[in-house]
């Protein structure tokens, strides 16, 4: 397969996105300023979702098109969107999101349980404030127990997040990563620790590390950013109807007294099913030899 031709040099692509993005940040923080100062008395909610929409479209959506647009002619095979996942690739992803539930919550609740020195206890308390404050507008969110709610909260948080963070990070970012000097998974994890930190959550950084790394290598495996689309997608869509139904977004096990069995038995699972997406690998994905 040919070249994708650019029209810019490696530096200046990702410069470009980077450009596009603080350009979003400015619009998204002016005009979610101006929605929470009409908002007024029961509106805020209500605000809060149209901001969540408005940084969706000019946070990712926007800057990863317009990168797309000006830095090659061929935009769409840059961020990966002109091809589908196989059906098997499809089937195993899904899985591999499933089984490695137990494992992830381990992981989420490890993180979270970890202590700076005490030299920087004032600096944890600032970063677990702002992690509480960032979940108690979580929960503002996807208050509202009826099905409406619960549908309006799948669009926003499952679909339209899901959709613009893949279009972002691994159709945009990965891809324009990959098209300089360093390696396919050098452009996996660089993107991974990016994801996981505009999330602004220390004590989450590992599992969202994690995640992203996963959906870098669904994108790198099978040549198509939807199939990561799909699974962030359902990623985020399961934890807004587990905490519709049961007020917790993480599922529940108790494979043994105290969940061994279950993290073991998930890590042994996601291992497997991780080498076997490996094996239905279809592409290398490297946009410097035309994929």
């Amino acid at each position: 397969m040919n070249q994708i031709r650019f029209l810019v040099s490696p530096g200046r692509r990702v410069a470009m996105l980077l450009l596009t993005y603080v350009v979003g940040l400015v619009v998204t923080s002016f005009v979610s300023s101006l929605l929470m100062n009409i908002g007024g008395e029961g509106k805020h909610v209500a605000m809060m979702r149209i901001a969540v929409v408005v940084q969706d479209i000019f946070m990712m959506i926007v800057p990863a098109v317009v990168t797309a647009l000006i830095v090659t002619r061929q935009p769409v095979r840059l961020l990966a969107i002109g091809t589908a996942p196989t059906g098997r690739q499809t089937l195993l992803a899904v899985l591999v999101m499933l089984v490695s539930s137990p494992l992830m919550s381990w992981i989420i609740k490890l993180n979270a349980s970890v202590h700076l020195p005490e030299s920087m206890a004032a600096l944890e308390a600032s970063l677990r404030a702002m992690e509480d404050a960032a979940e108690a507008t979580v929960q503002l969110m996807l208050g509202g127990h009826t099905p409406a709610n619960l549908l309006l909260n799948i669009l926003l948080i499952g679909v339209l997040a899901g959709f613009s963070e893949e279009l972002f990070f691994r159709g945009a970012m990965q891809r324009l990563l990959g098209t300089t000097r360093m390696s396919q998974t050098a452009a996996v994890w660089i993107t991974a620790i990016v994801f996981s930190a505009v999330h602004f959550q220390f004590f989450g950084f590992v599992p969202r590390l994690l995640l992203g790394a996963y959906f870098g290598y669904l994108l790198v495996w099978s040549g198509s950013l939807w199939l990561p689309i799909l699974i962030h997608t359902l990623n985020n869509s399961l934890f807004v109807v587990l905490q519709h139904f049961t007020g917790s977004g993480e599922p529940q096990f108790g494979a043994s007294a105290d969940g061994t069995a279950g993290v073991i038995i998930s890590a042994v699972l996601t291992v497997a099913g991780l080498y076997l997406l490996y094996r239905q690998r279809t592409t290398t994905l490297n946009p410097q030899n035309g994929n």
